[in-house]
């Protein structure tokens, strides 16, 4: 045996043994077990290995079986050569983590629970993947990635992808009658993204946004956070009551389809909304939802549709229309916002992912997304149609629906027999623990007393899985 600098080398080195007959390549043998001793201390930091030549001479192999298990080593940060001296362990480990005691003893890593991968019924605006267009969508990406320019562009323009924005202003234009140039449009990372982005681009800290009561409850935990003042105003049978609004910086409003309890704000109403705008020179969010699922009807104008000003603002989203998984949503804004909005996302960087949004442009531009909603509005309403059937057959007397012309959801109503005997959070309770997703009404409020009701999601379920979970409430709400 050689001689080395150290002699707890000399000793390590000494004890390794190479099976031969082994599954595993001597080299990989070789370096396994040297690693081994690095990180157990057996080979101290700084400790000269042995020469290529005399170390396989000692070990009755080959050099090369040396010398590639010493270039791993290297590799791997472990040792390191010094010119005109040979090899040596490495001052500084690349896994000192791995030098904790007990590092070698058997330790299980459990997998994560992945639990229930498909919503359970009720839950409002439940994606039904069985409806998504898998194998389009797999091509558009695939053919996205395979660009030259999707794959090299050294940088992400911070408001969106270009092309996507370009589609988004055609849809909005050709489905809801919007006058918006693409550089109007930002794509965002969903509702949570879009509120922080205004926040910003509109400094709204130390301000009062109004909000809808009930509402949704995002934009009150995201404003709140960011110190900004929230004053709940209620919501009667015709929306958001202008008569009832202070003077505020903003006013966050669903005048398509009032979340969640689904009335339409009508066109009067709409044209005080903007007079009191006009009248506090304050701003307009106009949350559209999900106004591509409308079954029945002539959709009122959008109020930026309507609005002669420059204060209103727009946003949709991804998630309702196509799928959640996307996490993609967008903005409208006024010209005179374009360039705050454009330095808070310089500043800032974008959140929304830039993987789908290229193929999310074909998708659009080719017509296969209007003819995906075009689709999933014939489901979604045949799906309502199921809903009502089925609580009134199942439900009757304990809850009451009524068809909508539009949306994801119906807010039932309690009846005076069942509200006698428990509120609309103890029937969510229940509903929870039979594994059923109900939420109850009152829990969207902040200010409204008395509100009493259940949102009934049925987009994510056919007709016979809402007729069982019908069922299922029934005997729940009979015990």
């Amino acid at each position: 045996m050689s001689k080395f600098n150290m002699s707890t080398t000399d000793a390590a080195i000494a004890a390794i043994s190479l099976d031969r007959a082994g599954a595993a390549p001597l080299h990989v043998q070789l370096t396994s077990q040297l690693r081994d001793m690095i990180l157990s201390g057996r080979i101290a930091p700084g400790g000269r290995l042995p020469g290529s030549r005399a170390f396989a001479g000692d070990l009755g192999v080959s050099r090369i079986t040396v010398t590639t298990s010493m270039d791993q080593l290297v590799a791997e940060g472990f040792a390191e050569g010094r010119h005109g001296k040979g090899l040596f362990v490495a001052p500084h480990l690349p896994d000192t983590s791995l030098k904790i005691t007990g590092y070698d003893e058997p330790f299980e890593i459990r997998p994560i629970d992945k639990g229930r991968s498909a919503p359970l019924p009720f839950q409002p605006a439940a994606h039904d993947a069985r409806l998504f267009p898998h194998q389009e969508w797999a091509k558009l990406l695939e053919q996205a990635w395979r660009n030259a320019d999707t794959r090299t562009a050294s940088g992400i323009d911070p408001s969106g992808h270009p092309a996507l924005r370009e589609a988004i202003a055609h849809h909005l234009h050709e489905w809801r009658g919007l006058r918006c140039q693409p550089t109007q449009v930002f794509v965002t990372a969903g509702g949570g993204d879009a509120t922080q982005l205004l926040i910003r681009a509109l400094g709204l800290a130390g301000h009062d946004v109004i909000l809808e009561d009930p509402g949704y409850p995002l934009f009150a935990s995201e404003l709140l956070q960011q110190g900004v003042g929230v004053v709940p105003v209620a919501v009667d049978v015709d929306g958001l009551d202008p008569a009832a609004m202070s003077e505020a910086r903003l006013a966050i409003v669903t005048p398509s389809r009032h979340y969640p309890t689904g009335v339409t704000m009508p066109l009067a109403r709409r044209l005080d909304l903007l007079a009191w705008s006009d009248r506090h020179q304050a701003l307009i969010l106009e949350d559209d939802f999900d106004s591509e699922y409308r079954y029945r009807g002539t959709p009122l104008p959008t109020l930026i549709g309507l609005a002669d000003n420059e204060r209103v603002l727009y946003m949709g989203s991804f998630s309702k229309v196509f799928t959640p998984q996307l996490r993609l949503g967008y903005l409208v804004v006024p010209e005179p916002l374009v360039a705050s909005f454009e330095q808070v996302l310089r500043e800032r960087g974008p959140l929304a992912s830039a993987v789908a949004q290229p193929a999310l442009a074909q998708f659009m531009v080719s017509g296969r997304f209007a003819t995906h909603i075009r689709r999933m509005r014939r489901v979604y309403s045949a799906r309502q149609q199921a809903l009502v059937e089925s609580v009134s057959r199942h439900l009757s007397g304990l809850l009451e629906v009524q068809a909508e012309a539009g949306g994801m959801h119906l807010t039932a109503t309690l009846s005076a027999a069942l509200s006698a005997r428990m509120s609309d959070t103890e029937v969510s309770q229940r509903a929870t623990e039979a594994g059923l997703v109900l939420p109850a009404l009152s829990s969207y409020s902040a200010a409204s007393a008395g509100l009493q009701g259940l949102l009934m999601g049925y987009s994510g379920f056919d007709e016979t899985e809402l007729d069982s979970a019908c069922a299922t409430l029934a005997g729940l709400l009979q015990m």
